[in-house]
């Protein structure tokens, strides 16, 4: 566990330098700013105050949001298999499965600083229009019952998820969607890691795209069951028992046989030092 730690460390002394992640950061962001930015106005209009933990629950789970928030998160990762101009020494000091598993980890703990820079913000900002506590606003309430959709069409901003609101409180709501964003993140970080030692990086990213749009397509189309972009959004499953914990059971259990069959790639891939960069 000691070596993926030091692998972990020197990635992020790396990755920190480098303007992609700034730039992935940034954008997610923005993305965030937006949305967060509508339903503020929104809430501003009403008069009254939210819950400062709200933000996030309604803006994470806008779909559109979603469809390119995860942006962001794939111009940080955009980079693996991470392979530097140290590579052949790293392999040496602690073996191919080492290595494979410290750049998992990496892309585990980046995922959920990601994860966690987007929420943090989203409290941030919200901060100045609202209060703490478990209790959903009334804002929230009025955006959950808007079956016409017209608040959605002036504020550019829906939350149609009653039933989370009846069996969840807004703690407990934000650690849900905090889970299933950082699961789908995770997911998608492997997933490019692991088809980019497969087929290279533009194959890796290739993949995880057509896994993302076809995800938003499938949701579009009303086929949530077998979308993994409508699974990371838990309003879509909740129904007042645990079942949407099949959806984290369903990206745990992706997550696992990527990593699987990473650790089997990783012993069959010829590293191409020219391909190499300096860092």
């Amino acid at each position: 566990m000691g070596s993926f730690a030091v692998i972990t460390k020197g990635m992020f002394q790396q990755e920190q330098r480098s303007g992609r992640v700034v730039m992935g950061y940034l954008l997610g962001f923005a993305v965030m700013g937006y949305w967060i930015a509508c339903f503020l106005r929104y809430a501003a209009d009403t008069g009254e105050p939210v819950n400062i933990l709200e933000a996030f629950c309604v803006v994470e789970q806008h779909y559109v949001n979603m469809l390119f928030l995860v942006l962001g998160w794939l111009l940080v990762v955009a980079d693996a298999p991470f392979i530097k101009g140290n590579l052949y020494l790293l392999l040496y000091r602690c073996g191919r499965k080492r290595w494979n598993m410290g750049m998992l980890f990496y892309i585990f703990v980046q995922a959920f600083f990601y994860t966690g820079a987007m929420a943090a913000f989203s409290v941030i900002v919200s901060s100045p229009f609202g209060f703490a506590g478990d209790i959903w606003s009334s804002p929230v309430y009025a955006l959950a019952l808007d079956v016409g959709n017209n608040i959605g069409v002036k504020y550019n901003i829906t939350f149609p998820w009653l039933e989370m609101m009846k069996a969840m409180s807004v703690p407990q709501a934000f650690a849900v969607t905090f889970l299933f964003f950082y699961l789908y993140l995770a997911l998608m970080g492997v997933l490019l890691y692991t088809f980019a030692l497969l087929f290279s990086g533009n194959g890796g990213m290739a993949a995880v795209m057509g896994v993302h749009l076809a995800g938003y397509l499938r949701m579009m189309d009303g086929h949530t069951e077998t979308s993994l972009l409508a699974r990371a959004i838990p309003g879509n499953f909740i129904d007042g028992t645990l079942s949407y914990l099949q959806s984290a059971a369903l990206f745990l259990s992706m997550i696992i046989v990527l990593m699987v069959l990473s650790s089997f790639f990783i012993n069959r891939v010829e590293f191409d030092s020219g391909t190499e960069v300096d860092g």
